[in-house]
């Protein structure tokens, strides 16, 4: 009976899955950061809350996954994306989401994602440079608080994610990572920054190893603000449920630097 229902379970999650609704890119700002022959489309929201500031908002990257990779600057708005556009975020948090598109056939960490570990390489991709060449402008220009920067990601970009941090901890204030991986070797840089981690416990596309492995790594070294959330009944499409979660963003808002 146990094996029926998590194969119903898998069922409604992949058909919710497929029919997905793309948000409304008219809410959203359309740039591409361009370094030399390599171009990095990205759009850019501004939260309803925000609209009544002048000063520097706190700034959430979200990574894709691996489906929505492309050139088109819209397919990396369709998943998750539709929580920070809840009435009840944009409208109690002053935020700006910036949401980068991965060139196809490229990825934000060059991993095979089925590994049960991979060693952090000695440079980041392009394309995760890229995103924290925006970042570093937008820094610059003084539209965004480097107090208060936050970064998610599901699946690759949950790989994006934890690189993200492994390299450049000190830009982030907190960080939410669904199912991905990163390499336990680097916890040390990462022990100061507040992790939320997601994983369905049936992923058959990235082991859940991946994750309680960097939650142990987490541990081991003294962060007291990593936390783990595995759903048995769930595989690797769990980020409806992760964003589902009550007090998620009130927990990443209000974490600062």
């Amino acid at each position: 009976m146990r094996h029926i229902l998590c194969s119903l379970l898998a069922l409604v999650a992949g058909t919710l899955y497929a029919q997905e609704i793309l948000p409304d890119t008219g809410l959203f700002e359309a740039h591409r950061h361009i370094e030399g022959n390599d171009t990095l489309p990205y759009r850019l929201y501004r939260s309803e809350k925000a609209d009544t500031m002048t000063e520097a908002l706190p700034l959430t990257i979200f990574l894709h996954g691996a489906g929505e990779r492309g050139n088109d600057n819209y397919m990396q708005l369709k998943h998750c994306i539709k929580y920070f556009l809840d009435d009840t975020v944009t409208s109690s948090y002053p935020f700006l989401l910036m949401v980068p598109q991965c060139p196809n056939d490229r990825r934000w960490v060059n991993t095979d994602w089925s590994l049960p570990e991979h060693t952090m390489d000695s440079v980041p991709t392009t394309e995760l440079r890229g995103a924290m060449a925006v970042l570093d402008s937008l820094v610059g220009v003084g539209a965004v608080d480097s107090t208060q920067v936050y970064i998610c990601g599901i699946s690759m970009g949950g790989f994006g994610t934890w690189d993200a941090l492994q390299r450049w901890p000190e830009k982030f204030a907190a960080a939410i990572a669904i199912c991905g991986g990163g390499d336990p070797a680097c916890a040390e840089a990462m022990k100061d920054v507040p992790v939320y981690i997601f994983h369905g416990l049936l992923d058959d596309v990235v082991m859940p190893s991946r994750s309680i492995q960097m939650y142990n790594a987490l541990k081991d070294v003294g962060n007291e603000e990593v936390f783990l959330v595995t759903y048995p009944e769930l595989g690797h499409v769990c980020w409806n449920a992760a964003f589902s979660m009550s007090g998620l963003f009130e927990w990443l808002f209000g974490k600062k630097r």
